[in-house]
């Protein structure tokens, strides 16, 4: 019986692919930022990052940060990656500026202005990781 002999190779297969699984936040689950953290971003963004993305994150001279043409160039992403172009790129005029909690802020306002959820824990750089950019309800 040859499938009984692979059963296990198979369950060891799932488990592992289980743990090294990047799990996506989504508007069911309890938050991937604190209202706070986008609050700031929301400032900080406006001072930085509107005269290139507009007010409503609909892309002027830079691309747009909110709404299909986002979801289409990131989806499939982790915000990680969005955090690091926006730590190492922006704002265009002085790249890699932005201190670290700022990025972390103006991902936040980011992910909850494409619908991402408000939450009790703060967005952290290894928590980005394990968020994905995906349409949110």
């Amino acid at each position: 019986m040859k499938v009984s002999r692979a059963l296990p190779a198979i369950a060891l297969g799932l488990i592992a692919s289980a743990v090294f699984t990047t799990h996506s936040l989504s508007a069911q689950s309890g938050g991937a930022y604190t209202a706070d953290q986008a609050k700031a971003g929301a400032a900080i963004f406006a001072a930085q990052c509107s005269v290139c993305h507009g007010q409503k994150l609909e892309g002027i001279s830079g691309p747009q940060l909110a709404g299909p043409d986002f979801m289409g160039k990131w989806s499939g992403e982790t915000a990680d990656d969005l955090r690091d172009l926006i730590a190492s790129q922006m704002p265009l005029t002085n790249p890699g500026s932005l201190k670290p909690a700022e990025v972390l802020q103006v991902l936040s306002y980011i992910l909850q202005q494409n619908k991402y959820p408000a939450g009790d824990s703060a967005l952290t750089a290894a928590k980005a990781k394990t968020v994905k950019i995906v349409k949110q309800g």
